[in-house]
């Protein structure tokens, strides 16, 4: 994973660690420098509290420093001791994602699961890059609240509490970045003393005389295959992000069907501003995307009507996009796929329109792991998924909704084209 160091005031912040949770209170230290010379790394950081202990490692080559602070340890820790207000109340916050633009226009992303920074989640990348991995990770749910820039608010996170990265990192009373030597990367072996290295030479001498051969050529090829097997776990278990301990219920959060419809419907006023042809307008839970073609009308027709519509570079298509906030979707209690399904499929059958289910394929086994960080696999989800769309055949996605607002059914996308809507999502049940 690449670093990013960043100047915030007088010190040097570092984004892009790799994170790993430590098992071992009284042997932290050591723990940490044992991963870190398994997965590669010469710096490191080890961050704990009441609840956690964790270490985030980078190495030199991809431009990490040594005495550099972490972003993420200085922002996890305010968190810590301020909680967060969700639910009606403040209290702890152990899951929790955050964006923050920072001063170069760069931006941070962190990504915290019961209270340890996820292997890949933190990094720093363009605004893009950011907003696409909180999207997706925002999707899986289970997440106490979102932090960050206050122009996120837009959309509709559930919890959002508008924070740049500087409220975040603590400061002393006369408004100086307040740092903590605990926050700073250091590196993995310490320097040897110039004595101990010349007596470390000496005995190396004498020890070469005897069974030199042996130790360099048989021994040391022994110690580089396993460290090779022990990275390669490792960076694949990065790459792959960390499953966490127990499945994470996907349906809290996200909006039942009745409230997404209704939101998506209430947005829908766009349909032939200033002559434009509506190609398609699509509803995905946060946001609502218009595109229209111009047929014989022209630009400034329609951006009379739609100011923040956006122009293709021919000219002749247009896009526009608005965020929506329906009501967060509850833990629903879920049913027996039969209690679940049958009546749904029942109701649609006297409207004379057609639910098609499907089982999502199973991923690949994964391989077993080859060193004692690899990612465990988690133990089976205790919910079936089941995926589902329907043509609403002339009704209003609402009267559909109305039919489909059942515990642990959401929809990811409600779209409308050709004069007709059709809507797809996910069924949960036991």
């Amino acid at each position: 994973m690449a670093t990013h160091i960043i100047q915030i005031g007088k010190h040097k912040f570092i984004c892009g660690l790799f994170w790993q949770s430590l098992s071992r209170p009284r042997e932290l230290k050591k723990e940490a420098k044992d991963l870190a010379n398994k997965i590669d790394s010469d710096l490191l950081v080890v961050i704990r509290d009441q609840t956690m202990a964790q270490a985030g490692f980078a190495h030199t080559r991809d431009g990490a420093r040594r005495m550099t602070y972490s972003l993420a340890a200085a922002i996890s820790k305010t968190l810590s001791e301020e909680g967060g207000y969700y639910d009606g109340r403040i209290q702890p916050v152990h899951d929790w994602l955050g964006a923050f633009k920072l001063p170069d226009g760069m931006w941070a992303y962190f990504a915290v699961r019961d209270a340890n920074f996820l292997p890949n989640g933190d990094f720093a990348g363009t605004r893009e890059e950011v907003l696409d991995r909180l999207h997706g990770d925002y999707g899986l749910g289970g997440w106490n609240m979102v932090v960050g820039d206050a122009e996120l608010e837009e959309y509709g996170f559930h919890n959002f509490d508008a924070r740049s990265i500087e409220e975040l990192i603590p400061h002393t009373k006369n408004g100086q970045i307040k740092v903590q030597s605990t926050w700073a990367l250091r590196p993995v072996k310490t320097e040897v003393p110039a004595k101990a290295v010349i007596a470390g030479t000496a005995a190396a001498a004498i020890l070469a005389a005897g069974g030199a051969y042996y130790w360099h050529t048989v021994q040391k090829q022994r110690e580089a295959e396993e460290r090779d097997r022990a990275i390669e776990a490792a960076r694949q278990k990065m790459l792959s992000g960390a499953a966490p301990a127990t499945p994470v219920k996907p349906w809290p959060g996200k909006p039942a069907p009745l409230a997404a419809a209704r939101a998506c419907v209430e947005k829908f006023t766009h349909i032939v501003p200033g002559g434009w042809q509506l190609d398609t307008y699509e509803c995905n839970g946060t946001r609502a995307l218009y595109t229209w073609s111009r047929q014989t009308s022209t630009i400034e027709l329609l951006l009379a009507q739609v100011p923040g519509a956006t122009i293709d570079f021919g000219g002749d298509k247009a896009t526009y996009s608005e965020p929506l906030q329906p009501e967060p979707g509850k833990d629903d209690a879920l049913l027996a796929y039969k209690e679940l399904v049958e009546p749904i499929l029942s109701r649609l059958q006297t409207l004379k329109l057609a639910l098609k289910l499907a089982r999502p394929a199973a991923p690949p086994a994964a391989k077993p792991a080859l060193s004692d960080i690899a990612a465990k696999a988690p133990p089976p989800a205790e919910w079936q998924t089941i995926t589902f769309n329907v043509a609403t055949g002339g009704l209003s996605p609402v009267e559909v909704a109305r039919v489909l607002d059942r515990p642990g059914v959401r929809l990811d996308k409600i779209a409308y084209k050709g004069g007709a809507w059709s809507m797809e999502g996910v069924m949960y049940a036991k």
